[in-house]
């Protein structure tokens, strides 16, 4: 596994928008929470940058990541927000490159595409886990800063969490483990049968999404079903599914599509957890290596970084 550069008070991390144009001002104060930590910070073009709906056309975006990444000077990256635009990026990005130069990348929603192309085609791993302009800016949760920073700044071969201190919910017991992958179902689902998706057999997969109604929330997991990722997972997160209920179709919930799919799974699957859209999350290392144990009650992923 890809070990990422150590993000002491100091280091430098660039802040980009590869997908949706972020507001300004949420930038700004996502900015100044960064360097009241003690970090510099680089911003990118796309941070003003527009085209349409998107933070500045293709080849800026794209290129912008390519050049971050090959910057000695830049330590870490951290995405300003998502929305959409990262699929259109990745046959703009260069691998190689990123894989000679591993450094962390921070975001979620969109920029799940982004984190498992890089798994992919890279081999980095990544955290799912806050953006500047959306929960640093907003007064970031002591939950979620406790949960990114401890990881980033973990020295310990691994970091544990205690699944009953989470009120997380087990679905079917057991132990499992495997690598780390995962992040937004809809985003997921867009990217299965391209090159871009890493290889799910024997990993830790996790889940979640927001604001698509359960009709589609079916969609993207017959996808998955279709595809054979439930046949081929060691064990199953399910995180948070937030405005996920449709009015005009009041049945079947959002729960109910889910349980319908995990049901007749014998792996491990635990629900509940507390990693998705909301505010108050678990940032998730992908790439990582993950211990689910039911029995202990405890997840546990590999240390990504190194001394």
């Amino acid at each position: 596994m890809i070990r990422l550069r150590s993000l002491p008070a100091g280091a430098t991390l660039a802040v980009t928008a590869p997908a949706f144009p972020a507001d300004v001002e949420k930038i700004d104060k996502g900015i100044r929470y960064l360097e009241g930590l003690g970090y510099r910070v680089r911003r990118g073009e796309t941070l003003t940058a527009r085209e349409g709906y998107l933070s500045g056309d293709d080849t800026l975006r794209a290129g912008e990541l390519n050049a971050f990444f090959a910057d000695e000077a830049v330590d870490g990256i951290i995405c300003a927000r998502g929305g959409w635009g990262t699929l259109r990026l990745l046959d703009k990005l260069d691998f190689e490159l990123i894989a000679r130069r591993p450094k962390m990348i921070s975001g979620y929603s969109d920029i799940t595409t982004l984190q498992l192309a890089l798994l992919a085609k890279a081999g980095l791993p990544s955290f799912s886990g806050p953006m500047v302009a959306v929960e640093m800016a907003d007064g970031i949760e002591d939950f979620t800063a406790r949960h990114f920073w401890e990881q980033i700044n973990n020295r310990k071969e691994n970091y544990t969490l205690d699944l009953a201190a989470l009120e997380v919910k087990t679905e079917s017991g057991g132990r499992a483990e495997g690598p780390l992958i995962g992040g937004c179902l809809s985003l997921i689902s867009h990217l299965l049968g391209t090159p871009y998706m890493p290889d799910v057999t024997g990993s830790i997969f996790f889940i979640e999404d927001v604001g698509e109604e359960p009709y589609k929330m079916d969609r993207y997991l017959a996808h998955l079903r279709q595809a054979g990722v439930f046949e081929r997972i060691n064990g199953l997160i399910i995180g948070q599914f937030l405005d996920c209920e449709d009015a005009r179709r009041p049945e079947p919930t959002i729960h109910e599509v889910l349980y319908e799919y995990i049901r007749e799974l014998t792996i491990p699957v635990i629900y509940d957890f507390p990693y998705g859209h909301g505010m108050r999350k678990v940032s998730m290392p992908i790439g990582a290596h993950a211990e689910l144990d039911t029995y202990s009650g405890t997840l546990c992923f590999s240390n990504l970084f190194s001394d």
